[in-house]
């Protein structure tokens, strides 16, 4: 069988079961993210040997790195400038002080637990220290919670995403003995960020002009051609920062918020152009998720867990019990104005599931031969693998247990003080 022959196999594979997970889903209100990475291990080479989609590979990376482009541009879309405002000192805390308090426990527990030499531990902090939209999204679709709750934890998903990327490559950039002083790492990590927030503003404005209609400044009013306008979004905010020394991942999300505000700068589209371009963004997340998902999936190494065995679950438990609660009250504590309750942050302490851009960073450091990758690669999935699973399941249950859930439930929410 030719390489691109086999290419189309296991995507054939994927999307093919993936349906059958989606109907399964409905039918059980099991997260679909998890079946799908179920189904990616059991046709994966772990077991029935069916799907060879290396995420190391040229092409494993384009799905998973595109996915995460995907995802971060839609959760860029669904956040309301409006509620954001209201939030955004805890929306900017959780996703600069929080992503170092995170991977500040995450170090702490690599360099204890499983004995690695603190360079290690720090890059492995960094990239694991992140929350994931491709996860948060499509949660919150199944997961009524209150509206400035969702549109924190989105916001935080992916401004944390662009900021544990920058962190990693700057951590790996030190190790590798590439930034001297701390300047210059300081210098490195504000670059990255402002310069994929600038992208990502011009990048969003140029597509809202491209297709606006109805106004002065809508200069060219595409038709039918808003889902390519988007796509062209994507992609043209990610290479330009990438290409000029920024974070293509903030770019991307900021070119995303850009584009689903476009109303509240004058910029607006037709209806029913817009809705039908949703739905064709909305067909085309399923598929993204499926394959991102199933490659996730199928690139869980079992032996290379096996490896940190114990003492991994030991670095995850840390974690979600130690790093994430004292992120999120440590943050949101600070966020005065907005008056986060106890409830609130009990939830938002529990979600912050780990997926697409913590494995697409452990990918790339496997590809970039940084010391330890394999190990940190092994802690990765394994981290996926459990906050997915134990998470994603759990999330609608304490939403109602916490009192923060749009619907009601049947047990008493935790009283404030």
């Amino acid at each position: 069988m030719s390489h691109v022959v086999e290419l189309m196999a296991s995507m054939a594979w994927v999307l093919g079961l993936g349906l059958l997970a989606a109907r399964l889903m409905r039918a059980t209100g099991v997260p679909d993210l998890v079946l799908y990475m179920l189904i990616g291990l059991l046709l994966g080479p772990q077991a029935l040997d069916l799907v060879h989609l290396p995420a190391s590979g040229a092409f494993g990376q384009l799905i998973v790195t595109g996915g995460a482009v995907f995802m971060l541009y839609e959760g860029g879309r669904a956040i309301d400038i409006g509620v954001l405002r209201r939030i955004w000192l805890g929306t900017a805390l959780l996703a600069t002080l929080g992503v170092l308090i995170t991977g500040s426990v995450v170090s702490v527990a690599v360099h204890y637990l499983l004995g690695l030499p603190w360079a290690v531990a720090a890059l492995g902090g960094a990239a694991i220290a992140s929350t994931d939209p491709a996860t948060i999204i499509p949660l919150f679709a199944q997961v009524r919670v209150a509206p400035r709750i969702r549109q924190l934890v989105i916001a935080e998903s992916a401004f944390n995403d662009a900021t544990s990327a920058v962190l990693t490559f700057t951590v790996l950039a030190i190790v590798g003995g590439q930034v001297p002083g701390a300047a210059a790492v300081g210098g490195t990590f504000l670059r990255m960020l402002l310069t994929g927030l600038t992208v990502g503003i011009g990048v969003g404005f140029l597509v809202q002009l491209l297709i606006a209609e109805g106004r002065r400044l809508a200069f060219f009013g595409l038709g039918e051609e808003h889902a390519v306008a988007s796509l062209f979004a994507m992609l043209a905010a990610y290479v330009v920062a990438a290409g000029l020394g920024g974070s293509g991942f903030m770019a991307v999300f900021v070119a995303g918020i850009v584009r689903g505000n476009g109303g509240s700068f004058g910029l607006h589209i037709h209806l029913e152009r817009a809705a039908s371009h949703d739905s064709f963004l909305a067909l085309l997340g399923t598929a993204v998720r499926m394959l991102i998902f199933g490659v996730l999936g199928a690139n869980v190494n079992l032996r290379l867990i096996g490896t940190v065995g114990i003492a991994g679950l030991g670095v995850v438990a840390a974690l979600m019990f130690i790093g994430r609660p004292l992120t999120v009250f440590a943050c949101l504590g600070l966020d005065r104005g907005a008056r986060w309750s106890l409830r609130e942050m009990l939830f938002t302490s529990w979600v912050r599931e780990t997926g697409v851009v913590p494995a697409a960073l452990a990918s790339l450091l496997l590809a970039s031969g940084a010391p330890g990758a394999d190990h940190l690669a092994a802690l990765v999935f394994l981290a996926v693998l459990v906050t997915i699973l134990l998470q994603g399941l759990t999330t609608a249950a304490w939403a109602r247990r916490t009192g923060v859930s749009a619907l009601e439930g049947s047990a008493a929410p935790i009283s404030d003080p």
